[in-house]
């Protein structure tokens, strides 16, 4: 009997040593099944922002450059940026080119004469983005530097006699501050909407064929800008 009792209790052991063994094995995959999980959850939640390995960019407005193909006047707008500066904001250098000569026709008897035009802008901005990363709403400060040679006078002149015909250039110096939104793609591909409001000191002077930058104020706005992040 004695015997017996002791072969039970020895049973008994060895199950207890079995089952232990297996909750600890189980709680150990359990453990590593959570683990896995958890690094599953953070790895998909970790955003990678698009400009990380990105230095800088080249941006063009090509249905402006496409249009003015068939004009007149050939236009040039772009932009340049870097992105490494500050992992916070966008450092651009935008400009802008119109050049060409253009025939036009004037008054009431039909007067056609030709108005030659070169106009460059050339800007540097500091755009600061809201978020976290580099994308999404900012807000940018620039300066322009504006170089205008043509034709002065008024575009509206109705009466050939009071045209003036005098040709002139001039430098101009401008600060503008602007809000915007880039929208950047892990390929590298950009676009983004922008507008900005300035003035000029000094050099207001009527050039024709030119809109506002004859004049003392800064209006741009950007829309179809895209560009390339590299």
């Amino acid at each position: 009997m004695k015997s017996v009792y002791s072969l039970i209790v020895m049973l008994v052991a060895i199950a207890s040593v079995v089952v232990a063994q297996d909750t600890t094995a189980t709680a150990k995959f359990d453990t590593l099944l959570v683990h896995q999980m958890k690094q599953k959850i953070l790895e998909k939640n970790q955003y990678v922002p698009p400009l990380t390995n990105k230095w800088a960019g080249i941006e063009l407005d090509l249905a402006r450059i496409l249009v003015s193909t068939g004009q007149d006047y050939f236009t040039f707008p772009g932009t340049f940026s870097l992105f490494d500066v500050t992992r916070l904001a966008e450092i651009a250098f935008p400009f802008f080119i119109k050049s060409g000569t253009s025939r036009k026709r004037e008054g009431f008897d039909g007067t056609e004469y030709d108005v030659p035009l070169t106009l460059i802008n050339l800007d540097a901005t500091y755009r600061h983005f809201l978020g976290k990363y580099q994308e999404g709403f900012y807000f940018s400060v620039g300066m322009r530097y504006t170089y205008i040679k043509g034709l002065e006078g008024d575009d509206f002149i109705f009466f050939p006699a009071n045209r003036n015909t005098s040709h002139s250039s001039t430098h101009k110096f401008g600060v503008y501050f602007g809000v915007g939104y880039r929208y950047f793609t892990e390929s590298g591909f950009y676009w983004g909407v922008s507008l900005i409001y300035g003035r000029y000191f000094g050099g207001e002077r009527d050039y024709q064929e030119v809109l506002l930058d004859d004049k003392g104020t800064i209006i741009d706005v950007e829309i179809l800008k895209f560009g390339f992040a590299f």
